[in-house]
């Protein structure tokens, strides 16, 4: 692999001390003596530097003429994203590194992209030109345009089950009419529910006009609900709970899903505004200037890359771990959906509203799920302790902790009384665990966290009903 750059000296050295210390690591990490072991993780520590002198070696190679895109191949891509470096360093048996590599995923709302696809990203921005689509993720059209399709599905999946019941019980209600105004005025109950730029900032009709919609999809909600409970109170044949409950959800999904598609749509402004930011901060640079700025980027994300691994307490090198598989991609970013999904409303605090919806990042090495505050990113590690959902869910609480800006969670948070006499560092590594138990087991129904914990998390982030 690499051989485009077999005469680059700099790149060759660093892929040279790779295989000289990864074989010398085999050897060792092989014998029984204590002091052998001992020398061998020493050398895995240095190994792990070596992941970054061969990144910044490769880039210097592809940027020595300074192109307006820096593209990754194959090769590149199975080092930078995940650390591998096959032929030199072992991989797990059942690894299928260009199937993992084809992967193309749905997170949702979530801007999703390999570290590969984040540089490769940044680089274009700061050059001014159009940022190309990333290899793992969606752009933007196709996040909306996938969200909006899983909004149809499940309208027609609730208009099924709304149908299905009114029919059964001859209830005095035209179902069809009902379901057809649920789906027509949805968004515009939405819009008014998060206050939309275009409820906010728009003229007097348009305002009107979403507000005339918002009620008629109020009154029919009512309506509906309505005669569900009449149908659950049936005399000889009620409407068995299981049935009233699989509508009530699906009916809350669509408003959620409606959310995101709001949330999505309000997303373009921002990201155009940050990308001018960025294109506009590099105008006046020369092609050197910006190759250093580059770099500087990945120095400053090389610190918060750690970040994972030091969460779980594990190694921190980005190199490969080669006794296990990497998580997948596609369940990866189903599972972002939703969790998100149970805390809609992190879409609704300041940061978000300032700088957008935080980009999802997998990056190379193993740990617990962060988030970044200096570029507004979600960091998941390519191998999460504890499985995905817990890295996952690690990483949305590192995000609702840090844009907590109107303090919603850390009052409330902070009262409880074994958190009181904590530093502010100390709570917040506190209530990214505690988040994490509550959006994998309590919301499910187990009681991990303290009685008082658990409280103050139900008020926090129990579900609230919409504004009427």
């Amino acid at each position: 692999m690499f051989r485009q750059f077999k005469d680059n000296t700099e790149f060759s050295q660093a892929i040279a001390t790779l295989a000289r210390l990864y074989k010398l690591y085999l050897n060792l990490s092989k014998s029984d003596k204590t002091e052998d072991n001992i020398e061998a993780h020493q050398i895995w520590r240095e190994l792990g530097d070596s992941y970054w002198d061969i990144l910044f070696a490769l880039i210097d190679a592809k940027l020595e003429n300074t192109p307006d895109q820096l593209q990754f191949d194959y090769d590149e891509r199975l080092f930078v994203d995940l650390g591998y470096m096959p032929g030199i360093m072992e991989i797990h048996s059942e690894f299928d590194p260009r199937a993992f590599l084809s992967a193309k995923c749905h997170g949702g709302i979530f801007p999703v992209m390999n570290f590969s696809d984040y540089i490769s990203s940044y680089w274009a921005i700061m050059n001014g030109k159009e940022a190309p689509d990333p290899n793992l993720g969606e752009n933007l059209e196709g996040r909306i345009n996938a969200v909006q399709e899983d909004l149809i599905k499940a309208q027609e999946v609730r208009d099924k089950y709304l149908i299905e019941i009114a029919d059964s019980f001859n209830v005095n209600l035209n179902s069809r009419q009902a379901a057809e105004d649920l789906d027509n005025n949805l968004l515009s109950a939405m819009k008014y529910s998060l206050r939309v730029p275009e409820y906010r900032e728009g003229s007097e009709d348009i305002r009107l006009q979403i507000s005339r919609e918002r009620k008629l999809f109020l009154d029919t909600e009512n309506a509906v609900m309505l005669m569900i409970s009449s149908a659950q109170q049936a005399g000889d044949n009620p409407l068995p709970v299981f049935e009233a409950e699989a509508f009530k959800n699906m009916h809350e999904t669509t408003k959620i899903l409606a959310k995101k598609l709001l949330y999505s749509q309000m997303d373009e402004r921002k990201i155009q505004r940050r990308n001018q930011k960025l294109t506009e901060s590099c105008t006046d640079m020369t092609d050197t200037m910006r190759k250093t700025a580059l770099k500087e980027m990945l120095e400053k994300k090389k610190e918060y890359m750690t970040v994972p691994a030091k969460n779980a307490r594990c190694d921190m090198s980005l190199l490969c771990q080669s006794a296990e598989l990497p998580a997948d991609y596609i369940e990866s970013a189903a599972e972002i959906e939703r969790l998100s999904s149970l805390d809609i409303e992190m879409f609704n605090v300041p940061r978000v509203r300032m700088y957008g919806i935080p980009t999802v990042i997998f990056i190379p090495g193993q740990g617990l799920g962060t988030y970044d505050w200096l570029d507004h990113s979600l960091l998941l590690p390519a191998f999460p302790a504890g499985g995905i959902e817990k890295s996952i869910s690690y990483a949305l609480g590192t995000f609702r902790w840090d844009s907590d800006e109107d303090q919603k969670l850390r009052t409330p948070y902070g009262q409880i009384k074994d958190n009181r006499k904590k530093s502010t560092l100390a709570m917040g590594a506190s209530f990214y665990k505690d988040y994490a138990l509550y959006m994998t087991r309590e919301i499910k129904g187990y009681r991990i966290l303290p009685r008082d914990t658990h409280k103050v998390f139900e008020q926090m982030f129990k579900p609230k009903p919409d504004e009427n």
